[in-house]
């Protein structure tokens, strides 16, 4: 059967092609479209900027993983799991994305706020809350921030832990009262 890709997808995987090469900051919209032969305007009918398909790329797979935990034997672990397993597999290209993004554009500043917006659905959806307490919105950022953190210097650093050993760790990081909100039990 062939599978088609989108010309979000297309342009994703233009980014990261080119991105094996050159900084992420120096990459243009007129090269991410060359590369996959569209027209800028065809890039720009899909994403307001190169920044806004990073998130894009992001989000469609931290989504995939996260939107596991409603199903029954997904854990917490395999969710951390999951997310490191996508850190270390995309690792060149997050690397780039972490080393050569700045300020409101960043790559960590972007997954930390997404992260904080995962939890903070995860929990609204699962407690039936239209808001989240604002104790339990000071300890998801915490946590969310420093996990991203975290994340990103394992990717970019030579942390001497195994995978295993790490995920551990995040689960240990997670704050106690968030606890009752990702495990069944």
């Amino acid at each position: 059967m062939i599978i088609r890709q989108t010309t979000k997808e297309i342009l994703s995987e233009s980014l990261k092609e080119l991105s094996a090469t050159k900084p992420i900051d120096k990459i243009t919209i007129k090269e991410i479209s060359a590369n996959c032969g569209v027209t800028s305007k065809t890039f720009y009918n899909h994403f307001q900027d190169k920044y806004a398909l990073i998130a894009w790329i992001y989000s469609t797979q931290a989504e995939k993983i996260f939107s596991k935990l409603y199903g029954e034997n997904y854990t917490w672990n395999n969710a951390l799991t999951d997310v490191l397993s996508y850190f270390l597999e995309n690792k060149k290209f997050l690397q780039n994305l972490v080393l050569n993004t700045s300020g409101q554009d960043s790559f960590i500043n972007y997954v930390s706020k997404f992260s904080v917006k995962i939890f903070s659905d995860h929990i609204k959806r699962t407690q039936n809350l239209e808001k989240i307490p604002q104790d339990l919105e000071i300890l998801i950022n915490v946590y969310c921030y420093g996990v991203v953190c975290t994340l990103c210097e394992f990717l970019i650093s030579a942390v001497p832990i195994s995978d295993k050993e790490f995920v551990k760790q995040l689960e240990r990081a997670l704050p106690e009262p968030l606890k009752k909100y990702f495990y069944k039990n």
